[in-house]
Formats: structure tokens, C-alpha cells, sequence
């Protein structure tokens, strides 16, 4: 069951931050002054969802503390679903995606699947 949270925690805390990339760049080309950013709705919205992936993320290392779920782990699953989930969302968003972003997306996604495969297909070793 751990394993469960640790993916879905993991799926909601890539989710919260692509939600922050996309607010934080809506609210700094809203406004003309730097200083104006912070008096805007979409920086408040931000706030509370950079808040609520704090707590996601703590959450998951907790669930993830006797499942040797440590940081290198979850900087790496957060960081791999960010980018994919990022790189989709900004392109059925009508943004323009860099070929170099395409490779990289490509490429992790990649070693995801092979991942997911090798762990699939591969019995666990005791020791």
C-alpha cells in the first residue's frame, strides 16, 4: 500500500508543480513593475498551491521514510513526471515547445518506460 502513496503523492506533487510554473508565469507577465506581482490574485493562488506541493512533498517522503524512499528518488519521479506532464501541458496550451525540450522529454520518458519495464520483469532481490 505504500508503494501506492508514494506514486500517487508523487503524481500530485508533479501536478502542483507544473500548477506553480503556470501560475508564476501568468502572474509575472500580468504585471508591468516587479514589486506589482505580489499584490495580484493569480501570485495569491500561487502562494497557496506552492503551500499545498510543500505539504504534498512531505508527505510523500513520509509515506515513502521505511520504503527507502529517500530524496535522490524523489527529486528523480518528480522531476521526470514534472518535465513530461510540464512539456504536454504547455503544449496542448498552444506554447511553443524547443526541439531540445522534445529530446529531453523524449529521452526520460524513455528510461521511464524501461524503468517501469525492468521493475516489472525483474524479481526483487532479498539483500
Amino acid at each position: 500500500m505504500t508503494q501506492a502513496y508514494i506514486l500517487i503523492f508523487s503524481f500530485l506533487v508533479s501536478s502542483a508543480n507544473i500548477a506553480l510554473n503556470f501560475l508564476s508565469a501568468r502572474t509575472a507577465s500580468s504585471v508591468s513593475e516587479w514589486q506589482s506581482m505580489f499584490s495580484t490574485a493569480t501570485f495569491g493562488f500561487a502562494f497557496l498551491v506552492g503551500t499545498a506541493s510543500l505539504l504534498l512533498l512531505l508527505t510523500l517522503y513520509f509515506f515513502g521514510r521505511n520504503d527507502q524512499f529517500g530524496m535522490a528518488n524523489g527529486v528523480l519521479l518528480m522531476g521526470a513526471t514534472s518535465i513530461v506532464g510540464g512539456t504536454l501541458f504547455g503544449y496542448f496550451l498552444g506554447g511553443r515547445v524547443h526541439w531540445s525540450e522534445w529530446c529531453l522529454f523524449v529521452l526520460i520518458l524513455t528510461f521511464v518506460v524501461i524503468r517501469f519495464v525492468l521493475a516489472i520483469t525483474i524479481p526483487p532481490t532479498n539483500g
